[in-house]
């Protein structure tokens, strides 16, 4: 275990750490200005059991770091980031995205994030028990919202447009087929429903659609 608060040292420090301490499992930085990327992508690299990561007011750390978080520590399980201006939605979404993420507790204070995020955490956080949103000026309640159901949302825009006749949605990763089938029956004048690269939509999907008498472009 590692903490290292208001230390005016940088990457160096970091990566002068990372190749005697191979065993580290919970690294707590807080206040280090002149650590970066590089010093994050140095741990990263050597450190494969940290479980445990914090960052705090370190204005040089951003996505390029967290990116190379997402892809070299598998054991992560806990990641708290807090007042870190160069931290976007890439750098959130990729934390999450992967396939073998286990995090189970995620804490996002004072970052310059928006609903995208949510959506994110929404869609890939399985394995997320504990989450922690806070100070995040750029987010909406829509953001929460998508982040709790993205077929919901469907089919509430089904319902608000009572009158659609074409819908074509185009690269839409997170409507599923149940979202499909809701909105289709929300719908009651859709003449046709145009569908391209919505890879979460199988075929009992299309079926639900087309039992509705709905004609479907894939």
């Amino acid at each position: 275990v590692l903490s290292l608060w208001n230390v005016l040292r940088g990457d160096e420090g970091l990566c002068e750490i990372d190749k005697e301490c191979h065993l580290l499992e919970k690294l707590d930085l807080c206040r280090c200005p002149h650590v970066s990327n590089k010093g994050i992508i140095a741990i990263a690299a050597n450190c494969p059991n940290l479980t445990t990561l914090s960052i705090e007011s370190c204005p040089k750390i951003g996505n390029e770091g967290l990116q190379a978080i997402e892809k070299l520590y598998p054991k992560l399980q806990s990641i708290s980031i807090k007042d870190c201006p160069l931290v976007g939605n890439h750098g959130v979404s990729s934390l999450l995205s992967s396939a073998s993420s286990i995090l189970s507790k995620v804490k996002l204070q004072g970052l310059s994030i928006s609903d995208f995020s949510l959506a994110m955490i929404g869609h890939y956080g399985k394995s997320v028990i504990n989450l922690m949103l806070s100070g995040l000026q750029n987010v909406s309640k829509k953001g929460f919202w998508v982040m709790g159901e993205i077929d919901v949302s469907l089919e509430a825009t089904g319902k608000g447009c009572s009158n659609l006749k074409q819908m074509c949605l185009c690269r839409c990763c997170f409507v599923s087929g149940d979202g499909l089938v809701a909105f289709a029956k929300s719908v009651g004048s859709l003449e046709c429903l145009q569908l391209e690269e919505c890879n979460r939509v199988t075929q009992s999907g299309v079926i639900g659609v087309l039992s509705n008498q709905i004609p479907c472009c894939l």
